[in-house]
């Protein structure tokens, strides 16, 4: 997410142009909440909003429950209504600069405000995975493919196959489904998904790098310091003169040495 983003959900608070917001929890979310036992769990909500599914597990006893959005604004909705709600577990933030391990991350209409390109749905994927603990769970509800109606081109739903394909290399698929208790208004528009996080297979446990792409981890580099301290980080020329994602790729697929610092260096910062 880049500044920009955070100016238009900002923007979208300030306006109260908030559609997806349903002015509660989701009940399939509650009726998913109403069976877990364990309320020690580390629980994740990204882009929470107005967070009401965190608020209905803080006031049902459940300890370790973060939120995170990108909009200072919902947040401090959430703590004004919520007061005894741990500060240390509000995180206005990057979703994709978030560190942390969580046994459950729960999604609630994020995955549909991202743009809808392939890249940011395989990063989407790939940062979910690594922010669950091994065999942790992504459970949620995922918007159908336009099922609400379009707003500045937001929200981007999704076909079930869609949904599996991008979740299915990092994620068990053990439901997803058609909800069967969504509000009335979305009767038939969302699907409901649990989503158990692989483990890494025994042939690649020696890689921490499988799966993810050298543009992605080029993206993520140039997202996390920008270009001028990359080229500091790393002394290449395709840093420092006229950087770009193309020209750099061209390098680094050439050129092992300078390849191979790039890695370390997404290693130290993003798979600590």
């Amino acid at each position: 997410m880049t500044e920009n983003n955070q100016e238009y959900w900002t923007k979208r608070y300030e306006d109260d142009d908030i559609g997806w917001d349903i002015g509660g929890a989701s009940s399939p979310l509650l009726a998913y909440f109403e069976q877990l036992e364990n309320k020690a769990l580390k629980i994740l909500i990204p882009g929470a909003g107005n967070a009401y599914e965190a608020e209905y597990l803080h006031k049902n006893g459940f300890t370790n429950v973060h939120i995170l959005d990108i909009s200072k604004i919902p947040l401090a909705n959430f703590k004004q209504r919520n007061p005894t709600f741990p500060d240390e577990h509000i995180h206005h933030k990057d979703f994709f600069k978030h560190k942390g391990k969580y046994d459950l991350v729960i999604e609630q209409t994020f995955f549909c405000s991202f743009e809808p390109d392939p890249m940011t749905r395989v990063k989407y994927a790939t940062k979910m995975a690594s922010l669950l603990v091994p065999k942790g769970k992504l459970v949620g509800v995922l918007m159908e493919i336009s099922a609400m109606e379009p707003n500045e081109h937001r929200p981007y739903g999704a076909t079930e196959a869609e949904y599996r394909t991008f979740l299915k290399p990092y994620f068990d698929i053990v439901v997803l489904e058609e909800c069967y208790n969504s509000i009335a208004s979305r009767k038939g528009d969302e699907f409901f998904g649990i989503f158990q996080k692989k483990e890494k297979p025994r042939t690649q446990k020696n890689n921490p790098l499988h799966g993810i792409t050298l543009k992605t981890i080029l993206e993520e580099l140039v997202e996390e310091y920008g270009w001028e301290e990359l080229g500091e980080r790393v002394r290449i020329n395709s840093f420092v003169t006229n950087p770009s994602i193309n020209s750099s790729l061209k390098f680094l697929r050439r050129t092992d040495w300078a390849r191979e610092k790039v890695e370390r260096l997404y290693l130290r910062a993003f798979k600590k």
